[in-house]
């Protein structure tokens, strides 16, 4: 079967598609034949040595959508013909093996094409808010990177679940894009100061969540932008920069810093099926919605690369074999 490999660190030129064995599946895998595979910031950080993952060389990819092909003697509640989705490595290929645990059965009014770009967005958004956020209804969330592909879902979940939503990107562009999605302010944070602006829009308060995934400065600023027993939740470092927090930015105010990798968490520690069947009907009936900012072969895996590394994508980027 043909899979994106990386054999060295580097710039997009360094992805290859290549012939490797058809996965062949263990007692606990679902094996699919794939309709299309999501394309993270985590793989732009994995082809330049930056982010965990087996020695070279590896196949790439952590999520994809598709037609089982085989069920594991341990995986109950799927069956070979089930259109599903699902997060494991080595999942932008023609063929992948996935933990039974970490594959979700989806609705037939679901594209097929944008299943493979779900998995991670609305999982990372709902554990941001719901397990690791306790976001509750009435409170206000600042959402960085709100064009992202998480920070899209992360609008339409918070604004579901009743809360009210400052989301900050670069463009007039992607600052429409969160205003359709429901973001009630918006802000350029390359003309304005987020900061600034926040404590306005709260009267000096603060907010009660902030989703962050960009580090640095970013970092610093956003825990000063929460309120009394606020929680920022940072799950990512996009910006790959040190962030100096002073501890009275966080006693102070008696605020909570929450780190969120979804990859590293301990197996069994999240609810994983239960978020994905909380998330399905509001998905199903057009309450929230994957963005899709381009569809590519395969083949072009560097090219889906580009617009990640840039910065410059609105929403999620998908690989189709």
């Amino acid at each position: 079967m043909k899979a994106v490999r990386l054999n060295e660190f580097g710039g997009p030129e360094v992805l290859k598609i290549e012939d490797v064995p058809e996965p062949t599946p263990r007692s606990h895998h679902v094996l699919i034949k794939v309709d299309s595979a999501g394309v993270n910031f985590a793989d732009v950080l994995r082809r330049g040595g930056n982010y965990p993952g087996p020695d070279l060389p590896s196949s790439m990819g952590l999520e994809a959508a598709g037609t089982v092909m085989e069920v594991g003697s341990d995986v109950t509640g799927i069956s070979v013909g089930q259109k599903v989705m699902g997060m494991g490595p080595g999942s932008q290929a023609e063929y992948v093996a996935i933990n039974g645990s970490l594959v979700f059965p989806y609705p037939d009014s679901l594209d097929p094409v944008e299943a493979g770009g779900m998995p991670i967005v609305f999982l990372t958004s709902y554990h941001i808010l719901k397990s690791r956020g306790q976001m509750q209804s009435g409170d206000t969330v600042l959402v960085q990177a709100g064009a992202s592909g998480v920070g899209t879902v992360l609008i339409q979940l918070a604004k579901a679940w009743g809360a009210k939503v400052i989301a900050t990107s670069s463009t007039q562009d992607k600052l429409d894009l969160c205003r359709s999605l429901g973001a009630d302010v918006t802000i350029n944070y390359t003309e304005a100061d987020f900061e600034a602006v926040v404590k306005d829009e709260t009267g000096g308060d603060g907010v009660q969540l902030v989703a962050e995934c960009v580090g640095g400065e970013v970092l610093e600023k956003s825990v000063r932008c929460l309120a009394s027993y606020g929680r920022l939740v940072s799950y990512g470092n996009a910006s790959q920069t040190q962030a100096n927090l002073p501890s009275s930015d966080i006693t102070s105010n008696n605020r909570t810093v929450i780190g969120f990798s979804m990859g590293r968490s301990p197996r069994g520690s999240l609810d994983h099926q239960g978020a994905m069947a909380e998330m399905f009907p509001m998905i199903a009936s057009g309450q929230a919605k994957l963005i899709v900012d381009q569809v590519l072969p395969m083949a072009e895996v560097g090219k889906a690369h580009q617009p990640l590394a840039s910065r410059g994508a609105r929403g999620k980027v998908i690989l189709t074999p």
